[in-house]
């Protein structure tokens, strides 16, 4: 079976439209978190096995940095770990991201 190429991609749309969405329109619904938390972890992973884009680490660190966040904001999320300044360093890590990606790195 092969996996579409951008299957981590389409899932990181999915993902971010459901985090806007839902508390925009006020949804709630048994295991939301849940769902969302194993979104942002599949998409993430499969970005990273997916790594053409990022096999060239200097010119795709941005994608790289997008990952790494998503696998941690959905494990953090999915097993309610929290440890201190872990809110700063995820955002630190979505900031250096979204720069990098926005500067075509």
């Amino acid at each position: 079976m092969k996996l579409n190429k951008d299957l981590g991609m389409v899932l990181l749309a999915i993902w971010l439209i459901l985090t806007g969405l839902l508390p925009l329109l006020n949804i709630s619904f048994p295991a939301r978190d849940v769902i969302l938390a194993i979104l942002a972890i599949a998409a993430g992973v499969l970005i990273l096995l997916q790594g053409k884009r990022i096999r060239n680490l200097p010119s795709n660190l941005g994608v790289l940095l997008l990952s790494i966040w998503l696998i941690l904001t959905g494990l953090l999320s999915l097993l309610a770990i929290s440890f201190p300044a872990s809110g700063t360093i995820l955002a630190l890590l979505a900031i250096a991201a979204g720069i990098l990606i926005l500067l075509g790195r």
